[in-house]
């Protein structure tokens, strides 16, 4: 008899004690990924829910990269809405109008001068933050792992494409979807095929392997899987210059990775897609992609990724259709857990890395 491994149950799922314990276990002890660093040009600012925190992300006029608590210090009022992305250059409170530098300093407090208020002492505070290749993640633990221990033990297969220029390239498009459903369904989803056939009759045109239901071709030490036709994953055929200094299997193959916990890195011949989850309780995952493009493609006369993205947005909504499914099905009083099969390996993997990580202290 094949051995069959349980999944979570629905306590793991659909729980608000279990949504609390992964919020200081995972969300806020660890780093984050908050998507592609290259999204914020200078001078602009944008909003991110980590987990319930709000975290403002700026890159200041030099260029740098910064995370702060999106709180004023005068009376604590949230600076920016969700989803305010801005080029203003500053951040001003809107309930007294102190106002920010986007390297977090204060600057400015109206009808206040400095007998009333020592500028120099009340900046943002400041969250750790890290970028590997250009994609950005952040901290919200006074003391983490440090970074780079961090990636060798939980996001591993990210590590196996440091080969691929991603630090190079330039965000194009970006997108949101809301979807009704916990997080940890989503990555699990992501992390198998043996659902691709019947939801993505698209995908397995391209991706061939992927009629088997297995999600990685074992035959390759690449960890990349064969292209039936072309470079790109597109709803019509398209042609773009691939990423530089990549080999002829790179070109018309498809790599994916999982970071932990909550993103994806999707990789083709001219494009790479970073996908960031927000989890927004047990109930409910925000996800963005970053679709990005070197600036030689995007320079390319005629250039349009309309149809690479119009192609990753069909998947994502039939991802996102059968993950609101199974959120819906683990709540049936009979689930007790489901099972894992070989052709589940990855998803395996991943129940395991979370509860390892859920246990430690």
């Amino acid at each position: 008899m094949p051995e069959l491994i349980p999944t979570l149950n629905g306590h793991d799922y659909l729980s608000d004690e279990v949504w609390q314990a992964e919020r200081e276990q995972i969300f806020h002890r660890g780093w984050f990924l908050v998507g592609a660093g290259q999204r914020l040009q200078r001078g602009n600012r944008e909003p991110v829910n980590v987990a319930g925190e709000s975290v403002l992300l700026t890159r200041d006029l030099d260029g740098r990269l910064h995370a702060f608590a999106n709180v004023c210090r005068h009376r604590g009022a949230q600076l920016c809405e969700s989803h305010d992305a801005s080029t203003q250059g500053s951040i001003m409170c809107p309930y007294h109008a102190w106002t920010y530098a986007l390297d977090g300093r204060l600057i400015a407090t109206p009808h206040l001068d400095e007998t009333d208020v020592e500028k120099a002492t009340l900046p943002l505070w400041q969250y750790h933050l890290r970028e590997w290749k250009g994609i950005a993640f952040v901290s919200l633990h006074p003391d983490p792992m440090p970074f780079d221990d961090w990636l060798q033990l939980h996001a591993p297969d990210m590590l196996r494409l440091e080969r691929f220029p991603i630090e190079q390239l330039q965000v194009v498009a970006s997108t949101r979807c809301d979807i009704a459903a916990n997080w940890k369904i989503v990555i699990e989803n992501y992390q198998e095929c043996l659902h691709c056939t019947r939801v993505h009759p698209e995908l397995v045109d391209l991706v061939p392997l992927y009629r088997s239901g297995w999600v990685q071709d074992h035959s390759r030490a690449d960890g990349g899987v064969s292209l039936a036709r072309g470079s790109t994953m597109s709803s019509t055929p398209i042609e773009l210059p691939p990423l530089p200094g990549l080999s002829e299997s790179d070109r018309t193959s498809y790599f994916g990775a999982t970071i932990f916990p909550n993103g994806f890195l999707d990789i083709t011949g001219p494009n790479v897609i970073v996908s960031t989850l927000y989890p927004d309780g047990p109930h409910r995952t925000v996800m963005t992609m970053d679709l990005m493009f070197h600036p030689e493609a995007i320079a390319t006369p005629g250039f349009d990724p309309q149809p690479i993205i119009d192609f990753n947005v069909l998947v994502g909504d039939q991802d996102n259709t059968v993950c609101e499914m199974v959120h819906r099905g683990v709540a049936s009083t009979s689930f007790e857990h489901g099972v894992l099969t070989s052709k589940d390996e990855h998803v395996i993997g991943f129940v395991n890395h979370y509860r390892r990580t859920m246990a430690q202290r």
